[in-house]
């Protein structure tokens, strides 16, 4: 009689022991990579939202230096120290920022750097605006696609006169400029310029001057057209403004202006502009049509015209960059557009 032998069992215990350690080790190691990833992720997970919050707050930088330049209150560094500006307390960003002016180019740099609420976190952009137009941009009382004088005698005087009204006080910025500029190149004394030479009264080394930077009035008219106070013209003789009162006309169309009578602000016609008469206007005058000036009218100021400009009768025009920047400050800073733009 043979007795069952007893190693079977320890051999059954043994291989489940055997398969629950392995089993035990396989789920251990998930466990652990599971954990692992998870750590990892969430890891990942919070350096994005800190690189987030840091771009952000970069993003917030900009956008305050932005609206400085926009509103003529940005602190320009000066002396190639970064002259750092952070923001007002309380704000939920930490930024700081800073801005130069290229005067060459009338173009801004700002280097706005960012950090996540903790500062383990930073980001760093970098941009260039422009605006899309500035009175810097005006170099001359009269900017024309081509021109002449017809008349005996009128004049254009480069050298800065304004009314005590509009006068800054600062002489360093009573520019002697060219009496008449073009983005056109030099062809003939005749063309594109026909001017008297001696109707032409500066102390700047060039009456006449070609291939000045282009100015954008089509984008001058638009931002203007939104701003308008008035888009016709009063009839009678009764004054457009006032030197405490400046406006900004959007006249769409053509437009004759007779009558004696003095208008303070900008004046804008999208079509051909003929002014006759007396009428003084003290600001600018921005036409994106023909311009032929009649009678005894005068502009203290500039005039603008992409096409002819022409002078008959006995007109003046007085160069006064002070009171170009006076008209078109009040009329509302010009939007600046972005150049470029780099996240280092």
């Amino acid at each position: 009689m043979c007795l069952p032998s007893s190693n079977s069992g320890q051999d059954s215990s043994g291989i489940a022991l055997v398969t629950v350690m392995f089993l035990m080790a396989i789920f251990f190691i998930l466990g652990t990579a599971i954990l692992t990833n998870v750590a990892t992720e969430y890891k990942i997970s919070q350096n994005h939202k800190r690189s987030l919050q840091a771009f952000y707050a970069s993003e917030a930088g900009l956008a305050e230096a932005s609206a400085r330049i926009k509103h003529n209150t940005a602190i320009l560094d000066q002396d190639g120290d970064p002259n750092w500006i952070s923001p007002a307390s309380g704000l939920p960003f930490d930024y700081r920022y800073s801005i130069t002016y290229d005067s060459n180019n009338h173009i801004y740099k700002i280097v706005s750097e960012g950090k996540d609420p903790t500062h383990t976190a930073s980001k760093r952009i970098i941009a260039e605006l422009k605006r899309s137009f500035s009175s810097a941009d005006i170099i001359s009382p009269v900017y024309c696609g081509s021109g002449e004088n017809r008349g005996q005698p009128n004049r254009i005087y480069g050298d800065s006169s304004c009314p005590a009204w509009a006068d800054d006080h600062d002489h360093t910025n009573d520019t002697s400029a060219p009496c008449v500029v073009t983005p056109n190149p030099y062809v003939s004394a005749s063309d594109p310029l026909d001017f008297d030479q001696d109707q032409l009264i500066t102390s700047n080394p060039n009456k006449m001057l070609y291939n000045v930077a282009p100015i954008d009035l089509q984008a001058m008219a638009d931002y203007y057209r939104t701003v308008a106070d008035l888009t016709s013209i009063p009839n009678g003789n009764s004054d457009i403004g006032a030197p405490g009162d400046l406006k900004v006309v959007y006249i769409s169309g053509l437009e004759t202006i007779a009558g004696n009578r003095d208008g303070y602000g900008i004046l804008v016609v999208s079509g051909r502009l003929h002014p006759s008469g007396q009428l003084h206007w003290y600001g600018v005058v921005i036409v994106l049509g023909e311009f032929k000036q009649t009678g005894n009218s005068q502009i203290t100021g500039a005039i603008l015209t992409p096409n002819k400009f022409e002078m008959c009768g006995n007109p003046d025009i007085q160069w006064c960059p002070d009171l170009i920047r006076k008209v078109m400050n009040d009329a509302g800073v010009a939007p600046l557009t972005m150049v470029s733009w780099v996240e280092d």
